[in-house]
């Protein structure tokens, strides 16, 4: 499965746009433990970590 296209299209349904969504996902987050969200999508773990920053992020919990 591929984990990026999946975590990219999310990302440009919460912030609207394709490179809204990349400024994102390539910047290093406190989140993720200064990783970028690509860096941690590599196994499912990760992926279901990123995707429910996400959702948090598109339900108005900002982290």
């Amino acid at each position: 499965m591929n984990f990026e296209k999946l975590i990219q299209h999310q990302a440009e349904q919460v912030f609207g746009s394709k490179a809204k969504a990349n400024i994102w996902l390539s910047q290093p987050r406190t989140v993720f433990s200064g990783a970028t969200a690509l860096e941690c999508v590599r196994d499912e773990a990760g992926y279901r970590r990123v995707r429910g920053v996400l959702d948090r992020i598109e339900h108005g919990f900002v982290s």
